[in-house]
This record gives structure tokens, sequence and C-alpha cells, in this order.
């Protein structure tokens, strides 16, 4: 019989995230942070920034490490620091040092040069961001949680006290119980043969399907009013149901959703090898309606720009099938600024630097705390950082999430999701995108086993322009096809012949001249797709791995295929469906955009993309080659179009 389920929280999932600090740390910092002056504190540690923090999953240790080159094209590209005592002043792969950016007072490593013959190639003297490997471990653990179910267990008394028989129980001895039939809630009830106490138990999925629920009746259509871009308070007055009901069906639905994609994807997933994956992932940025909590109405307002935060959904799916492995929202509504507080005064993080704090991840990484007998902070600076940490408690509960930790985690759970020996990468020129890729994947890239595309377009040309642009571009392929005798060959057959010939004279990378040698780097050089889309006017295709290693007529049958209509569709969707995530309306007046369908709380923006994606996946059929299909078929995950009845019901 199957159990149960509830949302999971972290403690039942028992995921541990390790500091790296040793114990010995630990106590030295409980001295150090009042006897030493600020400076000295926080450089004494940030030897930390190379050490490893560990998460625990499932009794599996797993090891963080992201703070090293991520340039694919430099000779220490995703190898670990090391230190070299054989050379002379025993100088180490990496070095902390200043940003040199304007603004920045967070360190950078920096790539040294030095004699390694066992490794190719030439340090180009890059500079790489540092991240909070502990925070990083943090967030995997939050996207885990929140998309997470497990078996409601609970602890019952069989029998009373003094009875012989206490330590057994109907699940391990039934001959020492009567079934005493069934509850209300169609439960088994056992009753001891000794002592006589009867105990109802919990009912299964398959006894009692509306466990401590009432009005089931409204789920199919509740379910298809959001997804049909109906606001809230229409839904609830179609259905007549209250706000609270509303918001109670909807996390019903969500845990129906990770029931069913634990069962329907994650099971299917693990059993399955794939020979090439091409990840098509994008951002998007809708604003949140960043309303006061109930009796907060007078306090101090935060400001125009706090009211507007902008919240990041980030999304990947599978370019040929179009199926979406993982749509996350930036937003922590499992964290609150209590526990962001309790954090610091553990762990010193207004003392540390950024890649030694906890909630690095969020946007307040830390507390305000009273400055120290040797702070360089004065009062006034830290009460007016205590005002505006205070007045972000009028608000809904929850941080807002650095997007560089959330596409980070995004893709280290993506790797572990799907089992591939090659990654072709498609986003647009996305540095935080392109940062996490490469940090995530880099045993892949260094091997030349997978690449990275960007795409673009030019978003500046009207709808009417790109179509013009589009025709035009394809009666140029058509006439160039003809001049050349590639008559009766498919269109996309011509478009790598092209791409062939334009790839004979077309240079993607510069290269830095070092010791008389010229070593390849990233170049701002891209090539133009013969094959855009009627909305993309040009689509234009830039290389930034290292493809020496691969010939002109493979590089043009991978550029080919390159082209981001799966995230774009995805997000399309979203946008027309789900009100929410709507764009902003223009205001009455006419001065401005209105926000008023955006939610006030992420968890349930975080509940309806859960939701959306299953249905998206595995329930509506779109035309492909002919055949009718949805994108969990066409990847091979099912054989049927599924429909909200099979999710809600788990049939």
């Amino acid at each position: 019989m199957k159990k149960l389920m509830k949302l999971a929280t972290s403690e039942d999932l028992k995921i541990i995230c390790h500091t790296p600090f040793s114990e010995e740390d630990i106590k030295q910092r409980n001295i150090e942070y009042f006897t030493l002056p600020y400076d000295k504190f926080k450089k004494k540690y940030r030897h930390h920034v190379f050490t490893p923090s560990t998460i625990d999953i499932n009794d599996i240790h797993y090891k963080l490490q992201f703070n090293k080159c991520y340039n694919p094209f430099c000779k220490w590209y995703g190898l670990p620091q090391k230190r070299y005592d054989e050379i002379k002043s025993k100088p180490s792969r990496y070095k902390l040092g200043q940003s040199g950016l304007k603004g920045s007072v967070e360190p950078r490593i920096s790539c040294n040069s030095l004699l390694d013959t066992s490794i190719p190639g030439e340090s180009l003297g890059n500079t790489s961001e540092v991240v909070s490997n502990w925070s990083v471990g943090e967030e995997i653990k939050r996207l885990i949680t929140i998309n997470s179910v497990t078996p409601v267990e609970k602890d019952y008394v069989f029998h009373r006290d003094g009875c012989s028989n206490n330590v057994t129980n109907p699940f391990q001895n039934k001959e020492v119980f009567y079934k005493r039939g069934k509850s209300t809630s169609n439960s088994t009830k056992y009753q001891c043969k000794e002592c006589k106490k009867i105990t109802n138990i919990l009912p299964s999925k398959e006894e009692s399907f509306s466990y401590h629920q009432s009005r089931n009746e409204v789920l199919i259509p509740l379910i298809k009013d959001l997804l049909s871009r109906t606001p809230v308070k229409r839904t609830c007055e179609k259905l007549d149901i209250a706000s609270g009901t509303y918001y109670n069906k909807l996390e019903w639905i969500y845990r129906k959703c990770l029931e069913f994609l634990e069962r329907r994807e994650t099971e299917q997933l693990s059993n399955k090898n794939f020979d090439e994956i091409w990840l098509n992932t994008d951002m998007m940025i809708y604003n949140l309606n960043n309303i006061k909590v109930k009796g907060k109405g007078k306090a101090i307002n935060i400001g125009i720009k706090e009211k507007k935060l902008q919240t990041y959904l980030l999304a990947s799916g599978d370019l040929k099938s179009g199926y979406v492995f993982r749509s996350d929202i930036a937003y922590d509504f499992t964290t609150s600024l209590d526990d962001i507080e309790r954090d610091t005064k553990e762990n010193f993080c207004d003392h540390s630097y950024s890649f030694l704090r906890k909630n690095d991840r969020l946007k307040y990484s830390y507390a305000p705390q009273p400055p120290t007998q040797f702070d360089v902070q004065m009062n006034t600076e830290y009460e007016d950082e205590l005002e505006l940490f205070e007045n972000r408690k009028s608000y809904v509960e929850g941080s807002h999430v650095k997007s560089k930790y959330t596409s980070l985690a995004h893709y280290w759970l993506i790797k572990k999701m799907i089992n591939s020996s090659k990654w072709y990468f498609v986003s647009d020129d996305d540095a935080t995108l392109e940062a996490s890729i490469f940090r995530i994947f880099s045993a892949n890239i260094e091997d030349k086993q997978s690449h990275y595309f960007t795409c673009q377009v030019d978003k500046s040309f009207t709808l009417e322009e790109s179509g013009k642009i589009f025709f035009k571009n394809r009666m140029d392929l058509i006439k160039w096809s003809r001049d050349n005798d590639y008559n009766g060959m498919s269109i996309i057959d011509i478009a790598q012949k092209k791409l062939e010939l334009d790839l004979s004279t077309h240079e993607f990378y510069e290269y830095k001249n070092i010791n008389g040698i010229n070593y390849p780097s990233r170049g701002s050089n891209p090539i133009k797709s013969p094959l855009s889309d009627k909305d993309e006017g040009d689509r234009i295709i830039n290389c930034i791995t290292d493809i020496s290693g691969i010939s002109i007529g493979e590089l043009a049958e991978l550029l080919v295929q390159v082209n981001s209509r799966t995230i774009n569709n995805y997000f399309q969707q979203i946008r027309r469906r789900v009100s929410i995530l709507e764009r902003p309306l223009v205001t009455a007046r006419g001065d401005g955009k209105s926000y008023i369908y955006a939610n006030y709380n992420p968890k349930y923006a975080q509940h309806v993309i859960t939701i959306f994606r299953t249905v998206y996946n595995f329930c509506w059929a779109t035309k492909s080659n002919g055949e009718l299909q949805t994108p969990a078929q066409r990847l091979g995950l099912t054989d049927k179009i599924f429909d909200y009845k099979d999710i809600i019901y788990f049939r």
C-alpha cells in the first residue's frame, strides 16, 4: 500500500551542508571576533576560499569547490588550487587579489603563469569571480527540499501501560491484534488482544484519496483556470471558494505534481542513458508585487526599488524534444530574516568575506551587528543598515536569491539527474549562465566532448521587420542552393552546406601571442545562421568553447541545430497562461506599469511553475515531424499523453 505523502523539509530529507571551517577554526573565531581588528579577522581566514564545502545527500558525501578558473581556453581551467613547492618562491596556480572592477570590494582569483609541462596550454591571466561553496550547498539543499515529498509518518501507541505486548505492532505481528473495521477516514482500526486498546492508523492512498480534504470537486476546474490566465479572485468567485481554500488546493496540486514527477521523471531518467543532450537555458524576469504584510502598513517604506524587486525564473530544457528538465524561482521562502540573524551570530558573517558566508546566496547575506571594539564601521552606518534590514520584515517572509547561486545549484542538479556522455549548451550571451556551466561541467568541456554556443537575435527590430529579414534570408539561401547545384536537398541540408562554406573563412577566436606561440581565447566574431525563425530576423551564433578538434563539416552540423526555441516557447506559454507571471499592464493613468496580477508570495510562483512544467511536459501535445506528441514522449520517458486527472489522482 502506498503511504500518504507530504511536502518535505530539510530535516525529513536529512540533507546536511558542512561549513568549510574546522572545529579549531570555529573555536578561534569565537575569540578573535571580539579581540582582532576587523581587517585582520577578515583576512586571516581568506585561504578557505579554496577549501571545499561538503553536502550530504542520502548518506552520500559531495564536495563542492567552484573557486577555480572557469575560462575553457586557460591552462588551469577547472583545476583546483595547487602549490608548487619545487619552484622557487613556491607559487600557486591561483592568487587572491583585488577585483579591479569599479565599485567592487570583493576579491577575485587570478591565474598565475607557471611552468608546468604536465599540463598543456598557457595561463591567460584570467580573473574569476569567487563564490561561497558553503552557500552553493545551501541553495542545492533548498532546491532539493522544495521539489521533494516524503511519507507521512506517525508514532502510534497500540498498548496501554503495563501491557505485555507493548513491544509489538500490527505491522510486524498481526497475531496479537484484532481488526476492528474501518474509521471514518476508511483506515484500518486495530485492537490489542490483551489490553483491548483500539488504535486508528493513517489510511493509505488507495483507502482515502481525500484524507483531511474537502471540496475536492474543485481540483480539476482550479488547475484549468490556473493554466488559463484566470486571476485568483475570478477563480474563487467561479468555484465559490475562499482565497484560503484556493491556496490550500494549489499546494495540494503542487504536492501531487511532485509525486507524479518522482515516478514519471526522476525514476525514468535515472534508468536512461543519452548519447547527447542539447540543453537550452534562459532566465525570465518578473517583478514581485511586494506589498506589506498585514499589520505592517504603517511601517517605514523600504523604497520604490525594494517594492519592485526583480525575481528570476531559471529554466532548462532539451532542445530537440522540448522537454523542460527544471524551472527554479530564485527566491528562498524557507529562510527568514531571523534565520539569517542567527547564522550571522553563529558564524560572524558580518566580518567575513562573501565567499565564507553561509547565506551569501541571499540578498541579505548577513544581519547587521553592533560594531565591536576594533570595528571600522561607525554606529551611524550600523543603524542605517539595521533600519533597512528591519524594514524588510514588513514584507513577505524570505529573501531573493542571487541568480548565480540558483544557476549553479540548478546545473549541479541537472548533471546528477541526466546520464549523458556529451553535452551541448545553448543560451543567450549571459555571463551568469556561462560561468555556472563552465564551473559545473568543467570535466566534460575540458575533454572536448561538450560545447557551448550562444544564440542571440536583434530585439530592436519589430516583428514585421524581423519577418522581412527572415523571408529575404530564406530566398537568398534558396537562390544560393540553385546557383551551386544543390537542388532537391532539404532546407536544413542546404543551410549546412552554406555554413560549411562560411566556416572555411571564418574565425571565432582571438589569439594571444605568448613566448612566440599563439593561444586561442574567446573572441567576439559570431556567425549568422541561415535558418532563423520568422520572429527572429537574424540569428547570431557564437562558439565559446574550444572547437579546434572538430572538422568544418561536423561544426556546420552542430551549428545548424543551434536555436532557442525550446525555452522561448516555454516562457511564452508561461506569460500567456499564468496570470501571476504575465507581463505588466499599463496603468489607467498611462503613466507607468502595473504589477497588479503579480503574486505577493513567490512560494506560490514556485508551486505554479512546477504544476505548469508537469502539465507542459506530460499533457500538452504538439505536432513534430507530423506526429502529435508531448515533450515527455519525444524524450522517451513515456508512450502516452496524460491528462489532468492522471496527475491529480495518480492513475
